[in-house]
């Protein structure tokens, strides 16, 4: 695999706020939303927040399989792995954007307010006009 298309995917998954999340409802249907990426690193970590009690968290507590996408019309970033819910301190101040606050009224202590990590497991890529499909673990794995 080319690991330069790896990480162009990263530099890109920088410049995006909002991407589709989709988890499997309670009839084994595919149920995608839109959320806001927390400080979006590379393609190999995700977050954002949801509320406790929320379809996403429920969902998730039921089956953690998650896919991630986001396009913008030159490149289409797919990413299929597990997500999970976090409610420690220490996560939920990490990852505490000032904006929530209109979601959590008592901030980052709200106990409504929680943390997905959504890590990857399998990529599929479209970016400058190439395309490549990978698991996650050969890219992070130690070359010989």
């Amino acid at each position: 695999m080319n690991t330069k298309i790896f990480e162009r995917a990263n530099q890109i998954i920088k410049n995006y706020e909002n991407v589709s999340f989709g988890v499997i409802d309670e009839s084994g249907y595919p149920s995608v939303s839109t959320v806001l990426l927390i400080k979006p690193e590379n393609i190999s970590e995700l977050y954002f927040s949801t509320n406790i009690g929320s379809n996403k968290e429920k969902r998730l507590q039921k089956n953690n399989k998650a896919s991630i996408c986001c396009c913008d019309g030159n490149h289409n970033i797919t990413l299929v792995g597990e997500a999970e819910v976090l409610i420690d301190q220490e996560t939920k101040s990490k990852y505490w954007e000032g904006c929530f606050i209109d979601h959590y009224p008592s901030g980052e202590t709200d106990p409504i307010y929680c943390v997905i990590k959504f890590t990857t497991k399998r990529v599929s890529l479209w970016i400058d006009g190439e395309g490549a499909e990978f698991r996650i673990d050969y890219v992070n794995s130690p070359k010989s």
